[in-house]
């Protein structure tokens, strides 16, 4: 491995899921440019008769690319380029296990099993003093879900999230970005200065989830309904759902971005 580089870079690419092989080659063509098989073979000390099959892998996934000639030689793709690429690979890859897991093996769970009554309920009306008072009962983690982001619901609710941090909660908020509209800079500043936002490209639904064990969905707000109006809103205590809404949350936060002011001018 280059001294150059810091061992955290190894420990990432292969959490991408590169083999030790791969890494090696790809930081080798990284500093030192443009190479043939034999010198990357030389420089990493991989085998000579496994160089080959490491640049193809490497080539498939479009990390790096050949320039023909005798001997043919590899370039690789800029590690600008190579992080945009691998986040739409992980994309892709969270997307097929999701279909797997929900489309697929979902209807098959429990077939077997007793049909219990699951804590679901439906509530319909003016729901904002229920989602107060639960906010206000949060001890540990409050995780809020934005399809639709709201800047009205967010100065509305400043002052309970305030009271959170006072007892030391942690606020994490997921955005979806193709809705958002920064207008009110004053209260994302607020919003940003107590809690974690994150921005991600795709948001199902708008909901709250208290102390990862109940949760409100929102059905009327993916028609942009203030929660002051006339709402319907599931309340859910069930552990299964409540544990498929956390794996879904600790996806997107793994693939968005940090909520940064300054990019909503």
């Amino acid at each position: 491995m280059s001294s150059n580089i810091p061992q955290e870079v190894y420990a990432a690419l292969k959490e991408f899921g590169l083999t030790d092989y791969e890494t090696r080659a790809f930081i080798a063509l990284i500093t030192n440019g443009i190479s043939s098989a034999k010198e990357l073979s030389d420089r990493t000390k991989i085998p000579y008769s496994r160089i080959y099959d490491v640049l193809v892998n490497l080539e498939n996934i479009g990390w790096v690319k050949v320039i023909s000639g005798r001997p043919m030689k590899y370039k690789a793709e800029r590690p600008a380029f190579v992080a945009k690429l691998a986040k739409k690979q992980i994309e892709a890859k969270y997307s097929r296990i999701e279909t797997a897991l929900i489309e697929k093996l979902e209807p098959l769970y429990g077939q077997d099993e007793q049909v219990e009554s699951t804590p679901i309920w439906i509530l319909n009306g003016n729901v904002q003093q229920k989602v107060i008072d639960m906010v206000k009962a949060t001890n540990k983690t409050l995780t809020i879900f934005l399809k639709n982001p709201n800047e009205g619901l967010l100065a509305d609710m400043f002052e309970h999230f305030l009271y959170l941090t006072e007892k030391k909660v942690d606020i994490n908020i997921l955005v979806n970005e193709s809705n958002l509209n920064v207008t009110n800079k004053n209260i994302w500043r607020k919003i940003a200065s107590i809690s974690k936002v994150q921005t991600v490209k795709n948001v199902l639904f708008d909901a709250f989830l208290f102390d990862n064990n109940e949760m409100l969905i929102f059905l009327t707000t993916f028609f942009r309904i203030s929660i002051k109006d006339e709402n319907m809103v599931f309340f859910i205590q069930e552990s299964r759902l409540i544990n498929y809404t956390k794996t879904y949350f600790k996806m997107l936060w793994s693939m968005g971005e940090k909520f940064l002011l300054k990019n909503y001018s």
